[in-house]
Formats: structure tokens, sequence, C-alpha cells
């Protein structure tokens, strides 16, 4: 299907309820137990809906993805303004319009979400080209180098906007403020003054933002509204936790009693359940009183996204809650660092003395040293959603200087180095592939230790089931959570997770819940 032109038009409608609903009756086979209401909206929403985290509009595979899922019944699409620096929502546009001028889909069965608040990438040099020119964005959180944040009414409509443009939509169903508790971290590292001050301050920010999300919604470019945050589960006397009593107190202070604040978007999975236990709402009552966040989102209507249903956060790391394989028959560690130590010994002695740089650069012998960097990794990896990013990072790496000096190098200094190459690039891909062996192990028996805490607690006709589906089953199947958000970037994750729609939900998650947090306080 080719890509239409962005110059067509945005596509006009949004989300209804007479749409959604017949959508979900299309898919008469699971649309019992497969759809949910998203709070008080009247929108039915998919109970698995596709995250576009890692989606790109230059990798075909995610758009044969995202098409699949919705085929399969998916109506809910996540993205946000940052990421893939803009390449997820261009995806999503792109697909979304050909889709509905191509009469596949209407408007008005999807729920597509957004987010804001994140300057990075392109929005960051945005920002800094405003600082120069002397109209920077008010009330900017410089959180650390390369990521700012901003939750302030003039940064919203700049990017509620460009947002608009690259969905290639008139109306956006939900806006969410993308983890606005980057003002709370940057307070406590900074030590901004007393936390109730902070914490006031805080809810102020959100106000003004919900008023501008209400006139968005009167404009008619916005639907609903809300809040995507990381530590809205998080127990009261956290310094970064925030509070969904207190979200809904600002909402009714922009909005009224007809605010439009009607969606939540955080982290539940197997190991973080906050959402389903912690007792933290409102934050201000006696303990006793207190419910759990998903408990006050059922009494107030509003709707919960679920994110990171499979990457649990473990320790400081991740843990990935899926059955794994390794590489096949990789070298042995303890083999294959010191053959990538000789090779880049090699290179040092026969090729780095004849490499020139300019002033500022590494010096050449500096430019290939992994095996001591890697062999330090050794019973350090904390699994597969640990060892990935790195991996990227050195594959990235390397490949800068292998460019750069295949394209700089000439004469018999070039073919030295391309015969050098060859062997150092395959050498370094089995001592990569070594350690993801060692990563994977470790992640097997994270989610063996997992399935065994969980197993005795399902029917017995799904304890077979790949880890995945039931972690998966397990979020969508528990009280108050309208949709759970999955990457899914290859038609074969859809497949994977699209057959727990199929399931009737679990009956009772609690105990499931209960026997994880038990085998982690074990230190299994």
């Amino acid at each position: 299907m080719g890509t239409m032109s962005p110059s067509a038009g945005p596509v006009t409608g949004a989300a209804t309820a007479a749409a959604t609903a017949a959508y979900a009756g299309r898919f008469a086979r699971v649309a019992s137990h497969g759809y949910a209401p998203l709070g008080a909206t009247g929108l039915t929403v998919s109970r698995l809906g596709f995250g576009g985290y890692r989606v790109d509009d230059e990798a075909p595979e995610h758009r044969a993805a995202l098409e699949e899922a919705l085929a399969r019944g998916l109506n809910v699409i996540d993205t946000s303004t940052n990421y893939t620096d803009g390449g997820s929502e261009r995806l999503i546009g792109a697909a979304v319009s050909d889709l509905v001028r191509g009469e596949r889909l209407r408007r008005e069965e999807l729920v597509i979400v957004s987010k804001i608040g994140y300057v990075q990438g392109q929005n960051l040099a945005l920002a800094e080209e405003r600082e120069a020119a002397g109209r920077p964005f008010p009330e900017l959180v410089r959180y650390a180098p390369g990521v700012w944040h901003c939750i302030h009414p003039e940064f919203i409509e700049d990017q509620l906007g460009r947002s608009l443009a690259r969905l290639r939509l008139g109306t956006l169903d939900v806006c969410l403020l993308h983890n606005p508790e980057y003002f709370l971290a940057d307070a406590a590292h900074r030590d901004a003054g007393p936390l109730e001050a902070v914490r006031d301050e805080f809810y102020a920010r959100l106000a003004r933002a919900f008023r501008v999300f209400e006139a968005q919604v009167a404009a008619g470019a916005l639907r609903w509204y809300g809040v995507s945050s990381n530590t809205v589960a998080h127990a009261v006397d956290h310094p970064e936790a925030t509070s969904l009593a207190r979200m809904l107190a600002a909402a009714r202070a922009a909005g009224g009693a007809g605010h439009h604040f009607r969606v939540l978007q955080l982290p539940l999975n197997l190991l973080e359940a906050g959402g389903a236990r912690e007792r933290n709402n409102p934050p201000d009552a006696a303990p006793a009183a207190r419910r759990t966040v998903l408990e006050l989102a059922r009494a107030e209507g509003v709707g919960v996204l679920v994110n990171r249903p499979l990457n649990a956060a473990a320790g400081r790391g991740m843990l990935r809650l899926a059955d794994v394989a390794g590489p096949a028959g990789p070298a042995p560690l303890e083999w294959q660092v010191p053959v990538v130590a000789a090779l880049e010994a090699e290179y040092r002695r026969t090729i780095a003395p004849h490499l020139r740089v300019g002033a500022g650069s590494d010096a050449p012998e500096d430019f290939l040293r992994w095996a001591d960097r890697l062999s330090s990794l050794h019973g350090r990896l904390g699994g597969l959603a640990h060892w990935e990013p790195i991996e990227s990072q050195v594959r990235r790496l390397v490949g800068q200087v292998v460019g750069a000096l295949d394209g700089a190098l000439g004469g018999a200094l070039a073919e030295q180095w391309r015969e050098w190459r060859d062997r150092y690039v395959r050498e370094l891909d089995r001592l990569l592939d070594a350690l993801r062996a060692e990563a994977a192990a470790r992640s097997r028996r994270q989610a063996a230790s997992v399935s065994s805490a969980i197993d005795p607690l399902l029917p017995a006709d799904r304890r077979a089931e790949p880890l995945s589906r039931k972690a998966l089953w397990v979020v969508a199947s528990t009280p108050g959570v309208s949709s759970v958000l999955v990457g899914m970037r290859r038609r074969t994750y859809v497949d994977d997770a699209t057959a727990i729609l199929d399931w009737p939900p679990l009956e009772d998650p609690g105990p499931v819940y209960q026997a994880v947090a038990a085998m982690r306080a074990r230190g299994a």
C-alpha cells in the first residue's frame, strides 16, 4: 500500500461511542471479553493496544505490524511526540490516513493517543533556537544534558499542533502529559525546598496545562486528556510520587465538574503491581481510607492505559517477562575474550600508528578497545533487557569506526585494514553472541522463577502458554485496566500478544501479584 502525500490534508473526525462499539461488534469472537470501556468517555477499547514507543516511519515492518494489529481487532494506538523523534507519529499518521481513505477502517473506530512533555531531538533543537532568539519556552526543566521537559501552556500549544500534523489528524482523541514528574525529580535533585511546596507548584502547573487542554477540546482539536506517569503508583512518601486524586482536583480547577480528564497511563506488570496494590489515594487521607490508583480510577470514570506490561524494573535493571532463546552454540566467553584482545593488540601495533586524526579526536589506538570493556560485564548482566542496549551501542560505535576508516584509507594500508577488519568483526560478533547467551541464560532463570510462582494460580490450560501471554493476560484481567499497550514492531509480536483476546479474563489476578511479590521478597 502506498503512502499518501502529506498534502492530502488531515483525516477528519474522532473516535465515537457508536463507532468503537460497532468495531468491537465486528470481532464477535472476542467482543464479549476482548473490549472494555475507556472510563467515562463512552468509548469502547480493545484490551490490548498498539504501543508506538519504538516504531519508525522508515521501517516497513513496523507499518505492517500496525496494520496487522488493526486487522486483528485492536483499536487503541498509543504514541508520543518524542518516540523515534516524531517517526512514530509519522508512521501512524501515514498508515491511518491510507486505511481510512481506502475505506478499510473508519476514523471514528480508532482511539489515537499521543503525549507531550519531552524536549529531546528536534524539540530540543527548537527549544535551543528559541533561547538563542530570546524567546525561550517558559518553565523548562533541564533534567539532564539532552533531556529537558516542559508542560507550560506555550509548549503544549506548539507541540499539539506539530503532533496533529505528523499524525495527519484534525482531532486527537486523547492527549497526555508525558511523565510530568520530571519536575519533582529535578526539584529533589536540586533540593528545591519543602516537599509539600514543591508538590503544590507541581499541581498548579498541571492545572495550567489542563486549562490549555480544555480550550483545545472546546476548539475541536482534542477530545479527552490526562497524564502518563511512571510514579502515580508510588508510595505517598516518595518524593517523586504523583497522585491521581490531586490530578483530578487540578482538572476540576481547570474545567469544572465537566472536565475532560478521563485517561491515565501508568506502568503495570507482574513485578511492578503498585497500581493494583499500593493504597496511595488520596495521599492526605489516613492509610486505612486510601484506595489504589486503579480503584480510584474506576470510581472516578478514568480510563487506564497500561504501559511496560512485559518490561519490569527489577533492581537496577529490567526483566523481560517472556520466554527467551539464546544464540545457537556461541563460543565460550572465556575463549572469545582473548581472541578479540589479540586482534585489537594487532590493530594497535600494525594499523593505528599509521593513522592521523584531527585535534580533539580520540587517539587511533583507542578506537577499538572492546575486549576488556566487554569482559568486565561477565557475571554482571541482569538479563537481555540489560544487555540489548549495550550491544546496540557497541555495534553502533564499532560501525562508526569501521565506516570512517573504510572511507579514509587507501593503498596498501587500506588493503591491510580490510583484511584485519573482516577477521575482527567476525570475532567481535562471536564475543557479543557469547555475552548475549549469558544474558539470555539469566533471563531464562528469571522467567522460570516467575512462571513457577504464578503457574499454580492459573487455570491448568494456561500454564503451558508462553510467559509473555500469561503476563499480558494477568494485567489485562486486572479490574480498572482499560487497555494494555504492547510494543508490536513485528507481526510475530502481534500474533503472540493477540492470542489472549480469545481468553476470558482471569477471575482474580490479586493472588498472582501477591505470589510474585513473595517470590521477590525471598530473593528468587
